[in-house]
């Protein structure tokens, strides 16, 4: 069953009704055909302050502050790992649609290794250029709390590059704290 809900994607505020002419959908995907399209919002954004540890582990970054020069083919291997393995409700894939073209998405992955505090990691949230500043971050957040309190989920964590102030912001605008440093050495 796809979970849908929609917002409107012209809006500056947290309004609950939807826009008629702009609707905004979000839903579960486990299809590899949303690779290109997920691919495309990732690759938009190449602002080197976005690297984290997940990207230097999986080769998409050479070091901090520099994406590695097939960046595109690493990314694409990445995504069809988690989206092959996104059968589950332990790898998934929350997309945002306008008019049946992918906006965004999330990358999120649930562990029950704790059985008392199952968790959820998001490993990445981003919109197309075109539809950022609109509250759609903020939407998706909500949604994704939501469909991962029935899952029974009771804390999200997420990474972000030491450099990638504005995204420090917004996730501390919804309740997010800091926990720990990540470090890295190269042998």
């Amino acid at each position: 069953m796809i979970q849908r809900a929609s917002v409107s994607a012209d809006r500056t505020t947290m309004s609950s009704e939807p826009s008629p002419t702009h609707p905004v959908q979000f839903a579960w995907c486990h299809d590899t055909t949303a690779t290109d399209a997920v691919l495309g919002i990732l690759l938009a954004y190449d602002d080197p302050a976005y690297i984290s540890h997940s990207e230097l582990q999986y080769g998409v970054a050479d070091d901090i502050g520099r994406w590695s020069p097939d960046r595109a083919t690493k990314a694409r291997t990445y995504i069809n790992g988690l989206l092959s393995n996104a059968s589950s409700d332990e790898t998934m894939l929350a997309t945002a649609t306008q008019g049946g073209v992918i906006v965004g998405f999330a990358l999120v992955e649930i562990s029950r290794l704790n059985p008392e505090r199952p968790f959820a990691t998001i490993h990445d949230l981003l919109f197309s250029p075109s539809v950022r500043g609109q509250g759609l971050g903020s939407a998706l957040f909500d949604w994704l709390a939501e469909q991962c309190r029935t899952l029974g989920v009771t804390r999200f964590f997420l990474e972000s590059g030491v450099d990638n102030h504005r995204a420090h912001h917004f996730f501390e605008r919804h309740e997010f704290r800091q926990t720990s440093i990540v470090m890295m050495r190269d042998l």
